[in-house]
């Protein structure tokens, strides 16, 4: 199984993480590298949306998310990016997770921007 890695540059800080060997992973890093807008959303997760759908065929219905995990939001086609750990949720799909920087993540309180770009 392949594992890639993500660079995610928040205000000059790096955050790393890895994505895992499905279809969606796949279709977002091969979108990389991108601009991206994130806002908090619930208190519980930074969500941003993507220019383009990733394919959700074959993933799984839904998952668990816990701290640091990034997933796909499939009905409305966003990231998550989880800084509290939450309830399995439909349509919720896995896409990787945080290796470092969940810190830089979950103290920001305004929206932020971030570039997201392969790292290996």
């Amino acid at each position: 199984m392949m594992h890639r890695m993500v660079r995610m540059v928040v205000d000059g800080q790096e955050i790393l993480i890895t994505l895992y060997d499905t279809p969606a992973a796949n279709a977002l890093y091969e979108m990389l590298p991108l601009e991206l807008t994130f806002e908090d959303f619930n208190g519980v997760e930074k969500i941003s949306y993507l220019p383009e759908e990733l394919p959700t065929e074959g993933e799984p219905d839904g998952c668990d998310p816990d701290i640091g995990d990034l997933c796909l939001y499939a009905p409305w086609g966003n990231l998550s990016i989880f800084y509290q750990d939450f309830r399995y949720s439909e349509s919720l799909i896995m896409l990787g997770h945080v290796d470092s920087g969940m810190d830089i993540i979950s103290g920001m309180n305004e929206n932020f921007s971030a570039t997201l770009e392969k790292a290996n």
